[in-house]
């Protein structure tokens, strides 16, 4: 049986919190997409293998919330209005607090020409949309745990 450990756990009993679930109290999956369906099945897929997650339903509140929180892992949908996930992408891999936080692209989109510029644009990682939650855990658990 796994044990959930509170962001706010010290380690009193002598319990070492994970880095990868937590840091500092913050999420360590910030999942940057405007499918507020897809988002809830990843939030409840990452909460049971024991990850905390935030969520953005925008660009915009995306990057605002990468830079404040500075997550371990971004889950990024490029097919999003108000201005796209490619372009978010390009400004998080350049931009100062952001720029070493490891980005996982997901999409809906079938075109194979995405994958190789989502990948020249800085992106860890590929998928499309459905994904299975065993392909999402491995994934997330190889970008937070890499080597």
């Amino acid at each position: 049986m796994a044990f959930r450990v509170s962001p706010h756990a010290g380690d009193g009993f002598g319990c070492k919190m994970r880095e990868d679930i937590f840091v500092r109290g913050r999420a360590a999956v910030l999942i940057i997409d405007d499918d507020r369906q897809f988002t809830a099945l990843v939030e409840a897929h990452l909460a049971a293998a024991g990850y905390s997650s935030a969520v953005a339903h925008d660009p915009v509140q995306g990057f605002i919330m990468a830079r404040r929180d500075r997550p371990r892992l971004i889950l990024l949908d490029i097919a999003m209005p108000a201005g796209g996930g490619l372009p978010l992408l390009k400004r998080l891999v350049k931009t100062g607090p952001t720029k070493h936080i490891p980005v996982i692209v997901v999409t809906v989109l079938q075109e194979p020409e995405l994958e190789i510029e989502a990948r020249a644009g800085g992106a860890l990682g590929f998928l499309r949309k459905p994904i299975e939650r065993e392909t999402l855990l491995a994934n997330v658990k190889a970008a937070l745990n890499p080597g």
